[in-house]
């Protein structure tokens, strides 16, 4: 997983950074089908339009494949759309960094994978230059501060073939 290349890469050298948002998130005529699945015949979105305002708290609600993680992950990036376009602050998301972009928009999926390796080398696979303060109150924050309880702390091993199998809840 780690080495292969992702279908979402930079290809202008023009990038900006991300800036905190102040106006907001818009989605404008956004057509979207997951690359891995070609033969469906249906986009999951055919254009889709909302504004999400900077300062609100917005809920996405939906039935199981309606979509909903979907428009998190095209906010970060992770796909582009088909058609139509994300815009934040009225700029079209693939003119941020996606380094930048990734390191501001937060996303915790609903199945998380967890690679073989112990619990703090999987935390620095989001961010390699997190201190032991910054991953402290990441699990604080997480609400996963029962890491500290387990044996070896930060140095349990996790993922697939460990002996604590974490389940992504």
């Amino acid at each position: 997983m780690i080495e292969r290349v992702p279908l979402v890469r930079n290809v202008d050298s023009n990038l900006v950074d991300m800036v905190p948002l102040h106006k907001g998130v818009e989605f404008k005529n956004v057509c979207f089908r997951y690359p891995t699945q070609p033969e469906k015949t249906r986009d999951i979105f055919e254009k889709i339009n909302f504004t999400i305002k900077s300062g609100t708290s917005t809920a996405i609600v939906g039935p199981s494949g309606s979509g909903k993680s979907t428009i998190v992950q095209l906010c970060n990036r992770m796909y582009d759309v088909l058609g139509g376009e994300v815009l934040f602050d009225g700029i079209n998301l693939k003119s941020f960094d996606l380094k930048s972009l990734r390191e501001s928009v937060g996303y915790v999926s609903q199945e998380p994978c967890l690679i073989y390796g112990t619990i703090k080398e999987n935390l620095l696979y989001g961010n390699s230059d997190a201190t032991e303060a910054d991953i402290k109150e990441a699990l604080e924050l997480a609400d996963a501060g029962f890491v500290f309880g387990l044996d070896k702390g930060l140095d349990t091993f996790v993922g697939v073939g460990s002996m604590l199998n974490l389940s992504g809840g």
